[in-house]
C-alpha cells in the first residue's frame, strides 16, 4: 500500500471519530434582548468554556396568548422586535434565532423537545416566568427533556431582585410595599449588580432542523410575525366586547410610539434620565405632559432589562446626591422612579408568594367574597367604550382604545370608579386592561386592580375612594387632557367639566350644552362612594 494511500485511510478514519462540539439552546420568551439578558449570558459562557454551539429558539404561541387576553398591540410588538433581535443576536453574538408557530403550551412542549433531538442539542436555558400555566408548560418540560438526556437550566431575570430574595425576618413575603421597599433599597445599596454581557460564539456554523412553520432569516422572521399579527386580529374582530375599537389605527399609534427593539429601549431610557426623571415626582401624576419613562410595554416583552433601568438612574442620583446619607428620600425624583421598579418587582413577588392570584382569587378572599359585586353589562360597555359622563373617566378610555397605553394615575382613577363608583366585579376591568394595554403582564395588572378594589395586598383602604372630578381638577387643571380625547367638550369651560353638579346641570334638559353629544354623568359620586362604602363595612 503507497503511502498516500495509507494517509487518506487515516483522514477518513478520522472524520468518522471526530466528535461533533456540544450545542446548546437559548429559549427566548419575554426577554427579547441581548444585553444584559441573565439566561443568554449564562448560556454563551458555558458555551464558550466548553466549545459549544449555540442556536436560539422562540414560539409564537397565538392560541395561548388569545387565552391570556394578550392584547392586540402587545402580540404585534412583539413580532416587530423578533426580527430585530434575530439581527442583533447574529451581528453580535453569530447566534442563529428560529422562530416557530406553536399555538399553545402543549404544542411548545413538543416542538422544542423536537427540535432539540432534530439538532443533537444536550442543554437548554431559559429565565423564569412566573404564572400558572407557564409554569406548567416548564415543569412538564423538564421531565420531558431529562427523560432524552438534555439538561434545562432556568434563570431569574424579570426582577431586578428575584422572588424570595426580599422577605420578613421570619423569612415570609411582606404583605406592605413600604418595608418591602426599604429592605429591596438596603439590599441593592449594600451588594453589588451589575448588567451581564454575553460573549461572542466561535464557530458556530449550523445547518438547523426545522419545522415548516419555522422561520430564521430576518426576512422570514418578519414575514411570520405580520402573518400571525394578522391572524390573531382577526380572531379578535369578532369579539362583541371589542366592537368600539378601531384595531388598524390603534396598531398604527402603537407603532409609532413604541419602535421595535433593545436600541429604541435603550435611547428611550437615556433620554429619560437625562430630561424628564428629573421632574418625575411632580410631572408623573399629569397625563398630558408625556413625562413618564413610556418604557413599561418594553420591560413588558423584555427588550430592556429591569436591572438596567435601576442602574441607570441609581448612576444618575449618585452624580446629584454623591453619598449623601439622605438620598433615599421618597421626595427625591429619581428615588420616585426608582420606588416604581421596585412595586413592579412586588407584585412579581407577591404572585410567587401566592400563585392562587393567577386563577381569579383575590389576594383578600374574604373581603373580596363578601361583595355583592356587579356585573351590569350596560354599566360596564359604558365605561369601556368611555361613555360614563364622566370626562376624566372617558377621556382615559377612548385614549386607551386609541392608543393601546393609558397613564398610570389614570389607570387608578378609572379601576376605581368601575369598582366603587359602580361596584363592578375588579376581574371584569382587570381583563379588559389586559386585552387592550401594550403594556400588560399579569402581575402588574392584577396588582393595580386589587389595589384600586381594596381587595389586594397594601391596598387603598376601602373608604379612600378617588373622586374623578377631583382627580381631574388636580392633575388635568387646563382640561388639556380631556379635551383631546373629548373634543365635543372642547368649548366646555374647566369650571364646569372639573364640578359634578355644574357639569350635570349643564348636560341636562335646558342646560347651557345639553345639546352636546355626550352623556350626563351615569352616577352621583357622592352617593355611589356611600354605597361602595356601606358594602364594605359589611365585612
Amino acid at each position: 500500500m503507497s503511502k498516500t494511500a495509507t494517509a487518506d485511510q487515516k483522514n477518513n478514519n478520522n472524520k468518522h471519530t471526530r466528535v461533533s462540539p456540544p450545542h446548546y439552546l437559548m429559549w427566548f420568551r419575554r426577554d427579547l434582548r441581548v444585553h444584559d439578558n441573565t439566561a443568554l449570558t449564562a448560556l454563551c459562557e458555558r458555551a464558550d468554556e466548553d466549545n459549544a454551539q449555540v442556536s436560539a429558539l422562540f414560539f409564537l404561541t397565538p392560541e395561548q396568548w388569545q387565552a391570556h387576553d394578550m392584547s392586540l398591540a402587545q402580540m404585534d410588538h412583539i413580532a416587530r422586535t423578533l426580527p430585530v433581535l434575530a439581527q442583533t443576536l447574529q451581528t453580535q453574538l453569530n447566534i442563529q434565532l428560529t422562530v416557530q408557530v406553536a399555538p399553545n403550551f402543549s404544542d411548545c412542549i413538543d416542538a422544542l423537545s423536537e427540535f432539540c433531538t432534530a439538532n443533537g442539542i444536550s442543554c437548554v436555558m431559559a429565565n423564569h416566568e412566573y404564572e400558572g400555566n407557564e409554569i406548567g408548560r416548564d415543569e412538564q418540560l423538564t421531565k420531558q427533556l431529562a427523560d432524552n438526556d438534555i439538561e434545562f437550566v432556568r434563570w431569574h431575570d424579570q426582577c431586578v431582585l428575584p422572588p424570595n430574595s426580599i422577605t420578613t425576618n421570619d423569612d415570609t413575603m411582606y404583605q406592605v410595599f413600604t418595608p418591602f421597599y426599604k429592605k429591596w433599597r438596603h439590599t441593592l445599596d449594600v451588594s453589588t449588580i451589575q448588567a451581564h454581557e454575553a460573549p461572542t460564539v466561535k464557530n458556530n456554523n449550523l445547518d438547523l432542523k426545522a419545522s415548516k412553520d419555522s422561520a430564521s432569516t430576518v426576512k422570514e422572521i418578519e414575514t411570520l410575525g405580520k402573518k400571525i399579527t394578522d391572524e390573531y386580529q382577526r380572531s379578535l374582530q369578532d369579539s362583541e366586547s371589542l366592537q368600539h375599537i378601531d384595531m388598524e389605527a390603534q396598531l398604527k399609534q402603537a407603532r409609532d410610539a413604541y419602535p421595535a427593539g433593545e436600541t429604541a429601549a435603550c435611547q428611550r431610557l437615556e433620554a429619560f434620565v437625562a430630561d424628564d426623571i428629573h421632574n418625575y415626582d411632580v410631572s408623573r401624576d399629569v397625563p398630558s405632559l408625556h413625562a413618564t419613562s413610556q418604557l413599561s410595554a418594553y420591560l413588558t416583552i423584555g427588550a430592556i432589562s429591569p436591572r438596567l433601568c435601576y442602574l441607570k438612574a441609581n448612576k444618575a442620583q449618585e452624580a446629584l446626591h454623591g453619598n449623601d446619607s439622605d438620598n433615599n428620600s421618597d421626595n427625591d425624583d429619581i428615588n420616585r422612579w426608582i420606588s416604581e421598579l421596585a412595586w413592579r418587582d412586588f407584585y412579581r413577588h407577591v404572585l410567587v408568594d401566592k400563585p392562587e392570584l393567577i386563577r381569579h382569587q383575590a389576594y383578600k378572599d374574604e373581603t373580596d367574597k363578601n361583595i355583592n359585586w356587579s356585573y351590569h353589562d350596560e354599566d360596564f360597555e359604558a365605561w369601556c367604550s368611555g361613555k360614563t359622563g364622566v370626562p376624566l373617566v372617558d377621556a382615559a378610555m377612548r385614549s386607551l382604545s386609541a392608543t393601546g397605553f393609558m397613564h398610570n394615575r389614570l389607570r387608578m382613577v378609572t379601576a376605581m370608579f368601575l369598582t366603587k363608583d359602580l361596584l363592578i366585579d375588579w376581574r371584569l376591568g382587570e381583563r379588559y386592561f389586559m386585552q387592550q394595554l401594550i403594556d400588560g403582564d399579569f402581575a402588574s395588572n392584577n396588582g393595580g386592580w386589587q389595589w384600586s378594589a381594596s381587595t389586594g395586598t397594601d391596598s387603598a383602604p376601602y373608604f379612600r375612594i378617588m373622586n374623578p372630578f377631583s382627580q381631574a381638577k388636580n392633575h388635568d387643571t387646563n382640561g388639556e387632557f380631556i379635551k383631546t380625547w373629548l373634543p365635543e367638550l372642547k368649548e366646555v369651560p374647566t369650571s364646569i367639566l372639573h364640578s359634578e353638579d355644574k357639569l350635570r346641570k349643564a348636560l341636562s334638559k335646558g342646560g347651557k350644552f345639553a345639546k352636546l353629544d355626550y352623556p350626563v354623568p351615569m352616577v352621583e359620586h357622592k352617593a355611589a362612594r356611600e354605597l361602595a362604602i356601606a358594602e364594605f363595612k359589611k365585612q
